[in-house]
Parts: C-alpha cells; structure tokens; sequence
C-alpha cells in the first residue's frame, strides 16, 4: 500500500515537472519572437517602387500678382516669374509680358464676394470686380436688391477695402448675381483677351463673419454658407470655365478645414494659400498645422491641379524667407509657384539668392528624420526643421 502511494506521488510529480517545461519552453518561443529584429530577418522579394516623376520644367517656379511693378520694370517680371495675374486695367503691361515672351496664361484678378460702391452713380467703379461699368452699382442696387448679402437685421454688409472704398458683399446663392459674374467674368475672357480669372476672397469658413459678430441672414449655419459658395465655383466652372478650356483659380481664404478646401478644388484649376508656411504677423505656424499646410500643396498637385504659395514677412529677415522658400522645395512637384511678400507691397518685386541655386530636380518626395522633414535633389538636398524654425538648402 505504501510503495503504490508513493509510486502515484512520484508520477504526479514527473507529470508536473513536464508540464512546467513545456510551460517554460513555450515562454522562451514567445519572447523570442517578441525580441527578434525584423530588419535582421531576410524579407520576401517586393516590386520596386514607382520612380518619382517631376510634373513642371523647373523645381523653383515664381508667382507675380495683382499689380504691375511699382518700378515699371516688366522685363524683370517677364524674366524671373512663372505665375501671373493682374487687374483688368493693366492690359499695356499683360501685353507687353507677352510681348517678352511670357507664354503662360495671363489671369484676371476679380473679386469673388464683392462689388464697389463708388459713392456716385457717374463715378468710375474700381475694375478689380465685375460690376466696372458707371453706373453698375446704382442698376444692381435699384433693380436686384435680392443679390446683396443682408445682415440678420435686414442691411447690407460692406467691408471697407482702403480708405474710404465701400465694397458691398454679394450673395453666392443667388443665381442672378451668378449669372451676372460669369456674365462679366467671360467678357473679360472673350472680348478684352485674358487667358482665365483668378478670384479673390474664396471664404473657406464663417472666420470673417465671427471677426466682426454679423452673420448672413440667408445662411444660419457655416455648412449653409460653405455649400452656396461651392454651388458658386461649380456654376462658373461647369458652365464656361472647364468646357472653354479657361484656368479659374481662387484666393481660398480663412480655411480650417483642409476637406473644404478640396471640395473646392473640384471646380478650380488651381488655388491660393495667402499665408502659407509661416504666421500673418512675425510669427510662425506650429509642426502640426505647417505640416497640414505641406500635405494641402502636395495633394492639390497629386490632382493635378496648380498651387500658389504666399508667405508672409518683412523683406530684409532672410532667415523667415528661407525657411518658407525651403518648406516650397520641399513639396513642388512641378505645379506649384511660390513667393515671399509683405501683402502691402504686392507692387514690389523681392529677389533673394537661393532663388538662383542651381538644386537640380528632386528624386523623390520629402521624408521625415527625427524634427526635420528632408528632399533630396540632383544637386543638393533640403532640410526644414518646423519645430526650430530652421531651414538649410545645400549645394554643391
């Protein structure tokens, strides 16, 4: 009796003592498997990957706008920009650009959401919107008062462009104030030879009307408001733009919702950031937000349509430039131009060294390393650090 208890205890435990080694060995497997290096393990052959292929001729493209040079020098104009648009009264200077060899489309400069009150029914209107005739103010407010834009209390909305320059805000939904802009919009196409439009003030967001504390009566909502201005583009595009094979580019202002802007860019060819890459003011965009700025530029061309880039500063902080210049290499890929301005001299003409270095074309797509976003080209590479605020552009 006492030897078969003992023989049942030393088989229990022979049983327990595999168990646990099997439990043991099984650990050691796992963790194992957990520790392994993958990049030490041979991987499975892949195809390679697509070879990157630049869209434009030339990695550094310069955009030129609204105004002539206040120095008069077109030729300068002709020989370092790529981009250009202007108001419908500087035809002398449109065509004198062509005459200097520019063959890319001209655009005219109209406003989107406004048109000017110039005080006096025989006074000449400014020529930067479509009701530029004498007298145009004076037939649209007596005979479709249902185009303006009202405040909730019933009174138009105006916003003052400078000094005492009374712009009146128009309504998107409207389809008589539409029929009217492309009416005016094509003429200038058609009868007075520019080679597409660029519209200005595009609203992306209720951002303005929040600014000022007066919202629309027609729109209660900002997605009302976003959806007519929307409904706006199709009309011009659908209708003229796109069948007559005319460039129609926007200014898309006061976005905060990149999926807006896109919405957009179905009825566009191309579009405008007035403050991209760094802040309005000194200042400058956080990682998150310049790095939404670099995927807007780079998906608008993924599409194939063309981007402006505007940064904003003063013109002697060549550090501000060249990190906003940088962070433009970094992302063309043949459809975007680029230009470092102050919005209050549009007028003058700034030229900065690197926008001479001879960089090659890039070989590839921009690529993150620690803090800095890198591209390689031919002749050099690009480093931008949008936490440091830092840029390098190196050259042979």
């Amino acid at each position: 009796m006492n030897k078969s208890r003992t023989f049942l205890l030393g088989l229990v435990w022979v049983v327990l003592i595999a168990i646990i080694l099997v439990a043991f060995v099984l650990f050691l497997r796992v963790a194992q498997e957990a520790l392994r290096d993958p990049a030490s393990e041979a991987e499975a052959p892949q195809a390679p990957a697509e070879p990157y292929t630049f869209l434009g001729e030339e990695p550094i493209q310069l955009a030129w706008f609204y105004r002539p040079p206040g120095n008069g020098n077109i030729s300068s104009i002709a020989q370092n920009f790529d981009t250009f648009v202007l108001t419908k009264q500087d035809f002398a200077e449109r065509d004198q650009l062509k005459e200097l060899g520019v063959d890319a489309p001209i655009m005219q400069y109209l406003l989107f959401e406004n048109i000017h009150d110039p005080g006096s029914c025989t006074k000449n209107p400014w020529r930067n919107q479509v009701a530029y005739n004498v007298g145009d103010f004076c037939t649209i407010s007596e005979d479709h008062p249902d185009w303006f834009l009202l405040n909730v209390d019933g009174s138009r909305m105006f916003s003052k462009n400078s000094g005492d320059q009374d712009f009146v805000r128009m309504d998107p939904g409207n389809s008589g104030w539409r029929n009217f802009w492309l009416e005016r919009a094509a003429e200038g196409q058609e009868d007075l030879g520019w080679e597409g439009v660029f519209m200005d003030n595009v609203e992306a967001s209720f951002s303005k009307f929040e600014r000022i504390g007066v919202y629309p009566a027609a729109y209660p909502t900002e997605a009302d408001f976003l959806a007519e201005v929307e409904e706006a583009l199709a009309y011009y595009y659908i209708n003229y733009f796109q069948p007559k094979g005319r460039p129609l580019f926007a200014n898309i202002i006061s976005l905060r919702d990149p999926e807006v802007w896109f919405r957009y860019m179905q009825y566009l060819d191309g579009a405008m950031i007035e403050g991209w890459a760094v802040d309005w003011s000194d200042g400058y965009l956080s990682p998150e937000k310049w790095n939404e700025h670099m995927y807007i530029a780079e998906k608008t061309q993924a599409l194939g349509k063309q981007v402006i880039l505007v940064s904003q500063g003063d013109q002697n902080n060549v550090e501000r430039q060249q990190f906003a210049f940088a962070s433009y290499l970094l992302i063309n890929h043949g459809l975007a131009s680029f230009r470092y301005a102050d919005a209050s001299a549009y007028n003058e003409a700034w030229y900065y060294n690197n926008y001479y270095i001879d960089i090659g074309e890039p070989l590839g797509v921009r690529y993150q390393d620690g803090n800095e976003w890198r591209r390689d080209f031919s002749n050099g590479t690009v480093i931008v650090n949008p936490k440091k605020h830092t840029a390098e552009i190196i050259t042979p």
